[in-house]
């Protein structure tokens, strides 16, 4: 996330190292690494190491979680606010999200694709393969698990 907002100057394995430490401060590493990281341990993650100290100061970012417990949500919707939030050409903003499987970084959405930046080598899907309802498509979004995340100047 940070690598692709500032051009892949944030080093890797330090901020990971990091993002290690301060998890198990708090929680066995072996359940981050068996069982995933859910949505408030990602948010408390990312309050500790991202948006205090060393990473605010050399890396700000803008985070915010602009559908958690939003009730009434609609995939229109969603996908529109998502949309309209990534159309900006310099960069500056992405999306991470997650859907039943793992989380993911979004770069780009269109009426039908959504483009990713991601670990495990998923570039882009039809837009109509999520949902935020359970069992209408295969990978289901949660509003609480989508981060809009905004590089600052």
């Amino acid at each position: 996330m940070l690598s692709w907002l500032f051009d892949g100057r944030v080093k890797r394995r330090p901020l990971m190292n990091r993002l290690i430490q301060t998890y198990q401060q708090r929680w066995p590493l072996h359940e981050w690494l068996t069982e995933g990281i859910e949505e408030e341990r990602l948010g408390w993650l990312i309050a500790q190491v991202l948006q205090k100290g060393y990473y605010s100061r050399q890396f700000p970012v803008q985070i915010t979680r602009p559908f958690a417990r939003k009730r009434g949500l609609t995939d229109g919707r969603l996908f529109r606010e998502m949309q309209r939030f990534l159309d900006v050409t310099d960069h500056s903003r992405l999306i991470m999200l997650s859907d039943q499987f793992h989380w993911s970084l979004l770069i780009k959405i269109d009426e039908e694709t959504l483009c990713f930046f991601d670990s495990n080598g998923r570039t882009t899907m039809p837009r109509k393969a999520f949902s935020l309802r359970t069992g209408v498509t295969r990978r289901q979004l949660f509003p609480d698990a989508i981060y809009f995340i905004e590089r600052e100047f």
